[in-house]
């Protein structure tokens, strides 16, 4: 009797390659990090017209306007972590329509907010869901796409979020700097106090508070995850996980006959389980087996999320504090994540190509060289200069982080895969968390101010040591080289290793 052909579910779709159902995968989980990336974003974007409405008689904000963007991303790290578990139990599809109902949903009672207290709650609900949406999509990216374009299709969802902040920058600056109340009522008159550009005195100036109806634009992810709910399909990897073989089956099936028309008969027997690992808890990340790669991506991605979420935060201050006006200094910081659009996009193809070591390697090194540049070059008066190197600045920083995307669910298995790539980016968060706060602290320090003006210019060359640091920790922790390998051959390496 012949012997029964076995395959994995990496076997199937890595036969199919690149067809119309990566295509529509690839949508759909780009449009939900699309929405993320702006509800993440807007804060960043209008955040000098909340603080002037919550905080009037306070010229300089400072530390507390860089909170405004470190409560959405506290949220983010108790979201992402919840989120990780929920979704190795309960599946991709559920948690994602969620977490995209979730983050739409609490953003839009922030157009509403009267108080920084109110107003901050609000952040912080939402970043549940924006923190549960962007590991899944990573999870899903990397259980459905062929394995040697993994890496590509992996970072270009990182480039969705980052159109999301190219968008938020964009609709944010058009919406409010109109000089005259959008919705009457709702987007109030202002009277606040700020610092002349050209005098540095303080004097007062008067706004409509029309940054709210950016937050209204935030909720029409609730109508995206409704369709998500009725028209996502769920991975086959998970149901493999469960067990739940006959859904494998029929899931890979659906996909052969999206692709060609039909579908050949799959016996759920045939299916290959890859070894399971013997827990799937939380502490399992640092047990033996995977202790190494955990530090590995853990320690990047926490430095990755420093040096990105910090500088975003404060681009707009720096370019102000020099001269340009205020819509200026918006567009620079979009300048900055148009170039990071680019970087997500090229990331892919060279870790696909070098490897990810090598590539995450070089990019410290690279980031760094930019920081240096921008130190030295930022002037005012030269807006297509600082245009020119905020486009290298966006690139190089995000390229970093984003390099480290294809490690992430590359270094667990199934049963663990959400877990662990949701709780490294909750663990990273604390540091785009803190960034904010620790770059908006030193901005006011002695060693950076004089005349209560910020030397940006010497301020972000601090950043040069987490980038070195990064580096090291490449060197020392990344270990395992898994470019072109399928996810199932990986988890059976992980668990026979």
């Amino acid at each position: 009797m012949d012997e029964k052909k076995t395959f994995s579910v990496s076997d199937v779709i890595d036969s199919l390659g690149v067809n119309k159902f990566t295509w529509i995968t690839f949508c759909f989980l780009g449009l939900a990090m699309i929405f993320d990336g702006y509800d993440f974003m807007i804060v960043n974007t209008t955040n000098a017209k909340v603080a002037s409405t919550f905080w009037p008689d306070n010229p300089n904000p400072g530390a507390l306007m860089g909170s405004l963007t470190t409560w959405s991303l506290m949220g983010m790290v108790l979201g992402g972590a919840v989120g990780g578990i929920l979704s190795d139990k309960f599946g991709r599809k559920t948690m994602l329509t969620l977490a995209v109902l979730f983050y739409g949903a609490f953003t839009l009672p922030q157009a509403f907010a009267s108080s920084y207290e109110m107003f901050a709650l609000f952040r912080f609900i939402a970043g549940f869901g924006v923190g549960s949406c962007i590991p899944v999509v990573t999870t899903v990216f990397a259980e459905t796409m062929p394995s040697k374009n993994r890496g590509v299709f992996v970072t270009f969802g990182m480039a969705f979020m980052v159109v999301g902040w190219v968008l938020a920058g964009l609709v944010g600056n058009a919406i409010q700097n109109v000089s005259t109340p959008i919705i009457p009522g709702l987007t109030e008159l202002v009277t606040y106090m700020t610092k002349d550009p050209v005098t540095k005195e303080v004097v007062q100036a008067t706004m409509y508070a029309n940054w709210r109806i950016c937050y209204l634009i935030g909720a029409i992810p609730i109508i995206y995850g409704i369709f998500l709910h009725f028209f996502m399909k769920e991975t086959s990897a998970w149901y493999v996980s469960k067990g739940r073989l006959q859904d494998a089956a029929a899931s890979l099936e659906q996909i052969q006959k999206s692709v060609r028309g039909s579908a050949d008969k799959i016996d759920p027997s045939s299916l290959i389980i890859p070894p399971k690992p013997a827990r799937s808890t939380p502490d399992t990340l640092f047990s033996r087996r995977y202790i190494v790669a955990t530090c590995a991506i853990w320690s990047c991605y926490f430095i990755g999320q420093f040096c990105v979420y910090g500088m975003n935060a404060w681009l707009p201050t720096w370019f102000k504090g020099i001269g340009y006006s205020p819509a200026q200094a918006v567009n620079l910081q979009t300048f900055n994540n148009v170039a990071a659009i680019v970087s997500n996009i090229s990331v892919g193809f060279m870790s696909d190509l070098v490897g990810r070591k090598r590539n995450l390697a070089f990019s410290w090194l690279f980031a760094i060289f930019a920081i240096i540049l921008c130190s030295l070059f930022v002037v005012p008066n030269n807006y297509g200069l600082c245009i020119a190197l905020m486009l290298l600045f966006g690139f190089a920083l995000n390229y970093a982080i984003t390099a480290v995307q294809p490690l992430m669910p590359e270094s667990y298995p199934t049963q663990m895969r959400n877990m662990g790539v949701s709780w490294c980016q909750a663990f990273a968060r604390f540091g785009g968390a803190a960034s904010p706060i620790i770059l908006g602290t030193l901005s006011t320090s002695p060693m950076f101010s004089s005349g209560g003006t910020t030397n940006w210019s010497s301020l972000v060359l601090v950043l040069i040591i987490p980038l070195g640091l990064g580096f090291i920790c490449t060197m020392l922790f990344v270990q395992r080289e898994t470019k072109g390998k399928s996810m199932d051959a990986l988890q059976t390496e992980m668990e026979t290793a």
